[in-house]
């Protein structure tokens, strides 16, 4: 009886469940799924990915030129004007966003630690991330955009090429997630950017270095190259360098707050709480508002409120508009500041939630009393400053590389060098698990 009014109630979301358990799912594996595996499932999700951004959408009326709608923008969700990539992850990262904040403000109710919970909430998220990308497919018909009327053959046609490109993109990152190294939405992001700075920096045409090679071999001032108008100049490549650089060094950033585990006799040890505490999620929330304001300004012909949130392109931007830069960089801070707060209470990544977990574990702090509230206080006072502090920095590199005029865009570099540096890390740790199998089981394999 007592454990029938204490049993956790069900979330509606079981209510779709029939619907949930028709969708295609990549399983997991049940083996060791080796380095040289991983690698080739990596490389051949990527190589997919950028075939299918060189796909042109059919159905767009010849000489109809589809205008770039997201900008700078674009490196972020890895989209490409035009093509089956033109939706990108878009539809994956705003499904995930939705369900985070729907779990973790409690409107639904699952406990992500529970399997069955677990289960529901992912496949939840992918029938909503292909439900957001046939509604986003739809609105960008509907704007106009291609030129077609949505209730035309060509129209239907091209919302169905962004939700098929949109679905492949779902079943590419679940792929990667599980047979890969990093996921599929981080791999993309990368992918993109990696290209597009590669081409603008090295290209024998246009790029920013044989340019500059050739105006020093021709007895041009050098330093023309650093400030020269265009889509990218050596100031450019020296931001990616110095984004670069940053980046790397604040990943390595933490403080340790020193800790005793009382069921082994006081042994001490220490509890590392890093600077980038929330990574480049706040950043990449708020480029994902930005990205639903510029769709929604397209609809509705706003065009000025568009321009608010547009990231500057370089040096010459800033001088042209500095006010309207001044308030994108007002806006950018104070949403990735908000939004890493609100990440980590939503994510149970707050100071109680650490102060719980270490509790449960048997950890206390040096001079304080055991007590949960004692801990969260404490924790907190490391906890919420590296937040704040990290999504400020995060912000203000993505606002300073853009200034620059990097490349792939600020944010774009921003995310790459994190991505790259999360996947050093993975790959290495699985190489060193292939030459020491006994190391696997450190890892929990």
């Amino acid at each position: 009886m007592m454990a029938e009014e204490t049993e956790k109630p069900r979330s509606k979301l079981y209510a779709f469940e029939p619907i949930l358990r028709k969708l295609p799912e990549i399983s997991v594996p049940k083996r060791h799924v080796s380095f040289k595996e991983k690698f080739f499932w990596t490389i051949l999700a990527l190589v997919l990915f950028f075939v299918m951004a060189q796909i042109p959408l059919y159905g767009i009326p010849k000489g109809f030129g589809v205008s770039e709608l997201l900008g700078q923008l674009r490196f972020v969700f890895a989209s490409q004007t035009g093509t089956l990539m033109e939706l990108g992850i878009g539809p994956i990262v705003t499904a995930g966003i939705i369900m985070q904040l729907l779990v973790g403000s409690k409107i639904i109710n699952l406990d992500l630690s529970d399997s069955q919970d677990r289960a529901v909430f992912t496949s939840s998220q992918k029938l909503l991330a292909i439900l957001m990308a046939i509604f986003e497919g739809t609105m960008l018909v509907l704007a106009g955009r291609y030129g077609v009327k949505l209730t035309s053959l060509a129209g239907i046609a091209i919302v169905a090429q962004l939700t098929l490109g949109g679905i492949i993109v779902i079943y590419l990152d679940e792929i990667v997630s599980k047979y890969g190294f990093g996921s599929g939405v981080s791999l993309f992001i990368a992918g993109g950017v990696a290209m597009t700075v590669f081409w603008q920096t090295f290209n024998l045409r246009t790029g920013a270095i044989p340019v500059f090679i050739r105006d020093v071999m021709a007895g041009e001032n050098p330093l023309s190259a650093f400030f020269a108008p265009g889509p990218v100049n050596m100031m450019g490549v020296v931001g990616v360098i110095l984004i670069f650089l940053v980046v790397v060094y604040l990943e390595s950033v933490r403080v340790e707050v020193p800790v005793t585990l009382a069921k082994y006799g006081g042994m001490r040890g220490r509890y590392p709480i890093k600077f980038l505490y929330t990574s480049n999620i706040p950043v990449i929330l708020a480029m994902t508002i930005f990205a639903n304001i510029r769709l929604f300004s397209s609809l509705v012909g706003a065009q000025w409120l568009s321009n608010f949130v547009h990231p500057p392109n370089g040096v010459w931007d800033v001088v042209a508009n500095p006010l309207r830069i001044l308030i994108y960089g007002i806006l950018l801070i104070s949403l990735s500041v908000a939004f890493g707060l609100m990440w980590i209470y939503m994510t149970g990544m707050s100071p109680k939630d650490i102060a719980q977990q270490l509790d449960e574990s048997g950890m206390t702090i040096p001079g304080y009393r055991k007590d949960p509230k004692v801990l969260e206080a404490v924790i907190g006072k490391y906890l919420i400053p590296a937040t704040i502090l990290g999504s400020l920095a995060v912000a203000l590199i993505s606002l300073g590389a853009d200034m620059l005029g990097t490349p792939g865009s600020g944010t774009g570099i921003l995310l790459t060098v994190g991505i790259i540096y999360s996947l050093y890390e993975q790959m290495a740790r699985e190489q060193l698990a292939e030459m020491f199998p006994a190391v696997r089981r450190l890892f929990g394999e």
